[in-house]
């Protein structure tokens, strides 16, 4: 389950920012030249990364994201312009090693980002959802299937990819929208 290359890290979270700024079609456009790279070896010097270390539900949901090629940073800008969540980096360190509760507002954002129904995270983390969340927006959606696919890519070809998402919003654009409607 581990990313292939953590140093993809750094890349991975500009990939799925990008890209929730294309039209849809553009974004399965890219899914699907991720999914069509290579798999590529583990580098030689390979060392699984040390993951958030709290039993408790906070650190299952971090350890979730970290598996995602997400580090408490990439995290932070990441659901900030997918989702209404705007935390710092360390607040999500925070959430990992269970000094944060997490809020049913957390658990139906977490759940868009990594691609599993709120309901069922909630189960997960033991998080009472009082109301039933509605569907994750398409941009959502497509951000979790990218995110997935990119935890296989190198760093070279998750800068690669990085670059390109970012060369296909064509609009110059030098930032992210922060929660981006519908998302």
């Amino acid at each position: 389950m581990a990313p292939l290359d953590a140093a993809a890290e750094r890349w991975a979270p500009y990939i799925v920012m990008d890209a929730v700024h294309l039209p849809a079609s553009e974004r399965r456009e890219l899914l699907e030249l991720v999914r069509s790279l290579p798999q590529e070896e583990r580098p030689p010097d390979f060392a699984a990364r040390r993951l958030a270390s709290h039993a408790g539900p906070g650190g299952r949901v971090i350890r979730m994201l970290q598996y995602r090629n997400l580090g408490w940073l990439g995290m932070a800008q990441l659901l900030a312009v997918v989702t209404p969540t705007y935390l710092s980096a360390a607040t999500y360190g925070v959430i990992g090693s269970g000094g944060a509760e997490l809020t049913p507002r957390l658990v139906t954002d977490f759940a868009a980002v990594l691609g599993i129904d709120a309901r069922e995270l909630a189960g997960l983390t033991g998080v009472d959802l009082s109301e039933v969340p509605p569907p994750a927006a398409p941009e959502a959606v497509d951000a979790a299937a990218l995110l997935w696919e990119a935890r296989r890519l190198s760093a070279a070809q998750a800068q690669h990819i990085a670059e390109l998402a970012r060369s296909m919003r064509g609009d110059g654009a030098r930032g992210y929208f922060v929660n981006l409607p519908g998302v």
